[in-house]
């Protein structure tokens, strides 16, 4: 091991330590270290954005651009302006377009990739699970996949209606208030053990990889003592 690998690897314990030291409760120790890796990785993803984004897509067309280009780099500038700008608390108010410009963008991006990247294939998936030549292609498999094509489409159904807000007013003498349909309150509650059943899988997945990555610095703590010490 060279000296730089072993100062890296040093620092790399002395860090992993710190990290670990929260089992034993909130500690000047962590919060240095959540510190360090919040500053490192805000500077590093600074860098990206101004060598990935700013500089090729921004100062480069504004200074050797055509002038069409040029042109189209106005909004953006004008934007970016209008948001430094709002720093300011005389002039916060202009800072209302380019968050608004913003959001707009971001909530027309999130639905379009919702709806074209999740809900038309999903829908697309359920029809061609119910497609008859799906199941001559397998027959003795049939009775499988009907059942696989109807826990597909009682799902996707359950989880829509459990997202459903419409509510039909119910009035008492003492007090008004609203309930769903129950068609849709059934089906709200099946969608209910679907979503469970995904948060599950979704949290399973998460512990496993945060137990792997344990395991993985406990082990590169291993090797480094042992290297350190001249174990084997």
């Amino acid at each position: 091991m060279n000296l730089s690998d072993l100062a890296w690897g040093i620092i790399g314990l002395i860090l992993t330590v710190m990290v670990l030291s929260y089992a034993i409760g909130d500690n000047f120790l962590f919060r240095l270290a959540s510190h360090i890796f919040i500053g490192l990785t805000a500077g590093y993803f600074l860098v990206v954005i101004i060598h990935q984004i700013v500089w090729p897509y921004w100062v480069t067309p504004l200074a050797v651009g055509s002038w069409g280009q040029r042109a189209w780099m106005i909004i953006p500038s004008a934007l970016v302006l209008l948001l430094i700008i709002s720093q300011f608390q005389k002039f916060s108010k202009l800072g209302i377009i380019p968050v608004s410009f913003l959001i707009g963008v971001t909530t027309a991006i999130v639905i379009g990739g919702a709806v074209f990247g999740t809900l038309i294939p999903q829908i697309s998936t359920i029809v061609e699970r119910f497609e008859p030549s799906a199941w001559a292609a397998a027959p003795e498999q049939t009775g499988f996949l009907v059942l696989d094509a109807v826990v597909m489409l009682v799902g996707v159904i359950g989880v829509l209606s459990f997202f459903y807000f419409g509510r039909r007013k119910i009035e008492f003498p003492d007090d008004d208030q609203t309930k769903r349909p129950r068609f849709f309150e059934g089906l709200g509650k099946i969608g209910q053990v679907f979503i469970g059943v995904t948060l599950g899988a979704i949290f399973a997945g998460i512990f496993s990889s945060t137990l792997w990555a344990l395991i993985d610095r406990l082990s590169f703590a291993s090797d480094l003592i042992k290297g350190l010490f001249g174990g084997t």
